[in-house]
């Protein structure tokens, strides 16, 4: 009984720690968005850097020249998305390549013109719009690049060219040019809602959609608002070396024109892509599936909480109570083991020298019993899929979570536990909680096995040694389902001893019966005894 009231204890220390240290000491968002304007070769760049990446425009053809994904969830890499750019993920220092265009250069006749930074502001606390203005032969063109702080990646770009000549202009805007060498993301092209590597004729189509790179981690994708066509041309560099230059032509007619684009350029995370209008590039798989609905039971947890902590706990509360009628079978499963142990003992030394005859009456005795040796492994079964579906999923919502409040200490629930507090508390309370055990009761009672009740103690620490790198809300979650099963195991013990001790109650009513209640009354106080 010690052992329950200490966690018992344990319980309220945590809830109280937990309230406080919410209501007083949490972590503040990830929030900002800052930017900087720096001189390189005679031009003036403006780097923009959110939670999750840092940008680079530049005066030299008004292009955006970088696209570094800072933020790295586990399992996932810092990365440059524009090619021809080099960026050193300690320093974000960038390398350019020569003679290349970048996204968002602009050229009629294969003339690049000249832009200079207007300015930069900031129209919100999340949002930046960086602007510039450049002359090209008879066109006026104004460029502003809006970049927002928000999980989905998504850059908007506007051009406003006037055209001050009496006939249309016809201009190349570039995405990318790349060397086809190595292993380089798939040029992908949407045309009539259907992804697909080939590049349609102009004519054999209604809409193009848009088009980019794409690998197995990455996506840099440019969607158009107005009617414009793409287009691909290979540029040599050598012998066997070529540049694929590809982007969209539009029309400057006379007068003002006015153009749209949004810019994908993050993970391949495909409910941030369906939000940015691109899920025709990425079906989810049968794991997606299922770690999708997770991701927005978490998000709506989430807008009603304001935390991702809160939201966590309430998703282990929910499961947790799920899982209760499992977990008591379990529970009273494992007891029902513990008190045939003495049982099983006998059959062992009697059938000794032949196991099929011992596996015969063991199962005969479970028969009799009423006991399923096979029941109490059910529930955990059944526990780790939910532990690994939580892990994807919080590395699916990683960005959400990142752009959420910290919760207690920790900055970003999708990302390793800064101190492993987390860590360490949920080891000692998995540990102490063997205590709680009937295997942990059978293997410190007389005879008990030793071997099995000291490898009971391992398995917390060497799930530590080999998990402590997880996201700390998979940690927070395992804390939480440590503590809720140790108060439900806690009930269940509590209900078995009751409806034990009106059973023997039944039973000493009844004369004829009054020796044997008697005899598992004793019983019952050694074992209470032995806690």
């Amino acid at each position: 009984m010690r052992n329950q009231h200490l966690y018992l204890v344990l319980m309220v220390i945590f809830v109280l720690c937990s309230v406080g240290v919410v209501n007083g000491f949490a972590a503040g968002p990830n929030s900002g968005i800052f930017y900087h304007v720096t001189e390189r070769d005679g031009h003036q760049e403006v780097e923009v850097s959110t939670a999750l990446a840092s940008y680079i425009f530049s005066e030299d053809g008004g292009a955006l020249r970088s696209v570094f994904l800072t933020f790295a969830p586990q399992g996932t890499a810092k990365v440059e998305l524009v090619p021809g750019t080099t960026t050193d993920p300690d320093t974000l220092a960038r390398r350019y390549k020569a003679d290349i265009l970048f996204p968002f250069s602009l050229q009629a006749d294969g003339i690049a013109g000249e832009y200079t930074l207007v300015g930069v502001s900031k129209l919100c606390p999340a949002e930046i719009v960086v602007e510039f203005q450049g002359e090209l032969g008879d066109l006026s063109i104004v460029r502003r690049f809006m970049i927002r702080n928000d999980p989905y990646y998504t850059i908007n770009v506007e051009l406003i060219i006037n055209n001050r000549a009496t006939t249309t202009a016809q201009l190349q805007l570039t995405l990318g040019n790349r060397l086809l060498v190595g292993d380089i993301p798939s040029l992908v092209y949407i045309f009539d809602d259907l992804p697909g590597q080939a590049r349609l004729a102009v004519g054999s189509y209604v809409t193009f959609d848009g088009l980019g790179l794409m690998d197995e981690a990455t996506v840099f994708f440019l969607q158009p608002e107005e009617v414009v066509h793409p287009f691909e041309e290979r540029i040599a560099v050598g012998e066997d070396k070529h540049f694929q230059h590809f982007g969209v032509v539009l029309s400057a007619v006379p007068g003002t024109s006015s153009f749209s684009f949004s810019l994908y350029a993050g993970r391949r995370r495909y409910l941030l892509m369906a939000h940015s209008g691109l899920g025709a590039l990425d079906a989810p798989g049968p794991l997606a599936r299922l770690i999708i609905p997770l991701v927005r039971l978490l998000g709506w947890l989430y807008s009603h909480t304001g935390n991702y902590g809160w939201a966590i706990i309430l998703f282990t509360i929910l499961t947790r109570v799920l899982l209760f009628p499992l977990m008591r079978k379990q529970f009273r499963s494992m007891a029902d083991m513990q008190r045939l142990q003495p049982k099983m003992k006998q059959l062992q030394q009697r059938f000794k020298d032949d196991r099929q005859l011992l596996q015969q009456k063991s199962m005969e005795l479970y028969r009799k019993e009423g006991v399923n040796p096979l029941s109490g492994c059910l529930p955990m079964v059944i526990q780790m899929p939910i532990l690994i579906l939580l892990w994807r999923t919080l590395l699916f919502a990683a960005e959400q979570i990142r752009l959420s409040p910290g919760f207690l200490w920790i900055p970003d629930l999708s990302m390793r536990d800064p101190y492993f507090i987390l860590v360490i508390v949920t080891t000692l309370i998995m540990i102490l909680q063997q205590r709680l055990m009937p295997m942990g009761a059978m293997a410190g009672g007389e005879g008990g096995n030793k071997q099995q009740m000291y490898m009971a103690y391992m398995m917390p620490l060497v799930m530590a040694v080999f998990m402590f790198n997880l996201p700390a809300g998979l940690w927070l979650f395992w804390l939480l389902s440590t503590v809720f099963q140790a108060g439900q195991q806690y009930y269940v013990t509590w209900e078995m001893g009751k409806a034990r001790r009106v059973a023997v109650a039944a039973r000493v009513v009844d004369p004829v019966d009054a020796g044997e209640a008697e005899s598992e009354k004793d019983d019952g106080e050694a074992d209470h005894s032995g806690d």
